[in-house]
């Protein structure tokens, strides 16, 4: 009696814990489709792998394009650690072995003719000392109590150190510290004020004037040859 008892409860145990399981089952499916809409709507679709290099690419572009141009506008123009035109300006200047004075003053002249004309100052240099250089030079001697000229052309290194000699020796009528006035003659060659341009012309006319000495030049005397 009491065997039977217990088989038939449970089998009633069984039969409730089968229909729960069924319920839950159907309850969590029912819940995820209601979710589905929702989440989609909460959640847009990621990229592809096609959109994702592009939207890369436009972000590189971008970046090229903000770096390209902010190179492409110098502030400041800095001339070059080595310029054989400013070494030769400076070696000329120097006096008694003191390069790193004449180094100070060529800066300064530099900074006073940025100052001046608010542009780069190397360009305005080699315009000038290209400007004041002669072609030629024209050798003096004398023989048997006559003058002669005989014109010498100049190669360019010869060329700028006259013109730099002529600028450096007409400065010295200007005021100012050594660097303001060279700034000043180099502007003023700039604009056919300064007198080293008279220098140059007086110059090539002497050397017309004794032109025939070019093709037939006199017999230069022991005395006089360098």
């Amino acid at each position: 009696m009491l065997a039977s008892i217990r088989h038939a409860a449970a089998r009633v145990s069984l039969r409730r814990a089968a229909n729960v399981r069924t319920l839950t089952n159907n309850a969590a499916a029912d819940a995820l489709k209601h979710a589905a809409p929702s989440a989609s709507a909460e959640f847009p679709p990621t990229l592809s792998s096609s959109q994702a290099p592009a939207v890369a690419s436009t972000s590189t572009s971008a970046s090229h394009a903000t770096t390209k141009s902010s190179s492409a506008q110098p502030v400041i123009h800095i001339p070059p650690a080595e310029d054989p035109l400013l070494a030769l300006f400076t070696n000329y200047i120097m006096s008694h072995g003191e390069r790193q004075k004449a180094q100070r003053i060529t800066s300064r002249m530099l900074l006073h003719i940025h100052a001046f004309t608010k542009a780069p100052p190397m360009p305005i240099l080699r315009e000038a000392v290209a400007a004041a250089a002669p072609l030629l030079r024209c050798r003096q001697f004398k023989r048997a109590a006559k003058q002669f000229v005989f014109p010498m052309p100049l190669n360019e290194r010869q060329r700028a150190r006259q013109a730099i000699e002529w600028i450096y020796e007409a400065s010295h009528k200007k005021g100012g510290s050594m660097g303001e006035r060279l700034a000043r003659e180099v502007i003023a060659v700039l604009k056919g004020e300064s007198k080293v341009l008279e220098l140059k012309e007086n110059r090539h006319k002497l050397a017309v004037l004794h032109r025939g000495n070019v093709l037939r030049p006199p017999r230069i005397p022991k005395s006089n040859k360098v």
